[in-house]
């Protein structure tokens, strides 16, 4: 499938690492790269997919879908049959618990379904997608691991939804409609900030804008962020917000890429600062998403001095472009029982350049992988941070991954001391729109003698490159690098003190 140039969600978060010899610069939101590339690769990861109810992996878009005529007595006839689906009654708890978030007036989902009528309007566009399982998008393989908010019909909810669909999505009785959902408790941060100034998307479809806001000056002690939530000041528009933090020390960098840019900000395709990541993922946000919760009694520290780096992902393809100044609001805490981290994970050698991640122009299935012990330096520096060991047991409780736009697949586990297996995220069909981080239901453990696998895939050939100019791209030769035709394989996780 052909992607058009720039959509995308990413999440660009590391540390410069000096460790021996080389500079490590680890980016985020996805995984770490490895160092060989072969052509063997593609079939090891879609072993690993088990079938499940929700398993988007499997390519069976017929999964759970039946015979959609196939009802205990007819749906479509009406009021007196108590088995027949209406909308109110069937269709309308699964819409409202799993599309309206994103699919609401004003929101960026490009037509709302929050009533009986606008839903009967787009039913045809809903069936297919519904069947073929693009919606809701939840890129994970459901078999891999369980992740709180997770996005997933179920497979009788699937086949409800298109049986009543095709029966003619009868009304029914608005006396049935469920109550309303309880609207979320209101966040109360501790403090807010917003964008500087106000900035119009001026790329289509999609506009990577990235912002600096200092620390406030009132904060004159290390603080830990335990949550954030972000207020998009225009939400038809705001696609994902990823907000990072600079030390004192690496705060310049990122100031004189603002000022460098007359406009508002910088552009930001591949991450907030370009090949010289010196910035650390704090918190995210997605439509349809309360807040960002750091794991419970833990949160990332914050020195006095610090900037913010706020990335914002516009996407006006289906809004007209207009000035926003969406905002932040922050939890906060002097202290936390159990302090944490987002930590890169990724080969020394693409990134400091020692190394290539070659992706052959014409090839439609390179592998590239990266395996990592608990023992190995990028833990050992980025873990002492939180008074951890070199080899000391610590908590996984988020995982993302991150490839641009010639990736097809990706995998990150843990192979435990013992041989079994945790699988922390797998995405089978990668789509650089739908990027994210995800929240386990339980924590993952990460010991000595563990070692944390790397997978990613790519095709390069004619039919997976962007459209660029109205014509698709010509492959080329690529590797590792932040540029939008560059490529990355890269993985993040939120690491705790037990």
């Amino acid at each position: 499938m052909r992607r058009v140039l720039g959509s995308g969600i990413i999440v660009a978060m590391t540390r410069r690492l000096a460790v021996g010899i080389g500079v490590i610069s680890a980016c985020v939101l996805g995984f770490g790269p490895a160092c060989t590339s072969d052509d063997d690769g593609g079939n090891d990861q879609a072993e690993a997919a088990t079938e499940s109810e929700g398993d988007s992996g499997d390519g069976d878009s017929g999964d759970g879908d039946g015979d959609p005529g196939d009802g205990d007595g007819d749906p479509g006839d009406g009021d007196g049959d108590s088995s027949a689906l209406t909308y109110y009654k069937d269709a309308k708890p699964i819409l409202d618990a799993n599309c309206v978030t994103c699919h609401v007036e004003g929101g960026i989902g490009p037509f709302a379904l929050q009533t009986w009528a606008q839903v009967e309007q787009w039913a045809p566009i809903i069936a297919p997608s519904i069947a073929d399982l693009s919606m809701p998008p939840w890129p994970p393989n459901p078999s891999c691991n369980s992740y709180e908010d997770e996005r997933l019909l179920g497979i009788d909810e699937r086949e409800l939804l298109l049986e009543w669909i095709d029966a003619g999505f009868p009304e029914g009785d608005p006396a049935d409609a469920p109550p309303d959902p309880e609207p979320p408790a209101p966040f109360e941060a501790d403090f807010s900030v917003s964008l500087p100034e106000p900035y119009t998307p001026t790329q289509v479809p999609d506009d990577y804008r990235c912002f600096v806001i200092p620390w406030p000056d009132s904060l004159t002690e290390p603080t830990y962020v335990t949550a954030q939530v972000v207020e998009p000041d225009q939400l038809q528009l705001v696609h994902h917000v990823i907000s990072f933090v600079a030390d004192p020390d690496d705060a310049d960098f990122y100031i004189g890429l603002d000022e460098a840019d007359p406009a508002p900000g910088y552009e930001c395709f591949g991450g907030p600062g370009k090949l010289d990541w010196t910035a650390r993922w704090l918190g995210d946000w997605v439509p349809g998403m309360d807040a960002w919760y750091a794991p419970p009694g833990s949160g990332i520290e914050v020195q006095p001095g610090s900037s913010l780096i706020v990335q914002v992902h516009y996407n006006n393809l289906n809004a007209e472009p207009v000035a926003d100044q969406t905002t932040l609001g922050f939890q906060i805490s002097d202290t936390v029982e159990r302090p944490g981290t987002f930590v890169p994970v990724t080969k020394f050698e693409w990134i400091a350049g020692f190394g290539n991640m070659t992706i052959p122009a014409g090839e439609a299935n390179v592998h590239h992988s990266a395996t990592l012990d608990r023992e190995h330096e990028l833990f050992q520096y980025t873990l002492a941070s939180l008074g951890v060991g070199p080899s000391e047991e610590v908590d996984v409780w988020r995982s993302a991954l991150h490839m641009h736009l010639l990736g097809t697949q990706a995998r990150l586990s843990i192979t435990q001391d013992n041989a079994s297996e945790d699988c922390l995220v797998q995405i089978d069909d990668w789509d650089f729109n739908w990027q994210g981080d995800y929240m386990f239901n339980e924590a993952v453990p990460f010991g000595a003698g563990d070692t944390m696998q790397l997978d990613c895939w790519y095709d390069n050939t004619e039919a997976n490159q962007p459209i660029v100019n109205g014509e698709p791209k010509q492959p080329e030769t690529v590797g590792w690098g932040d540029g939008t035709f560059d490529e990355m394989c890269l993985g993040i996780i939120y690491v705790a003190r037990k």
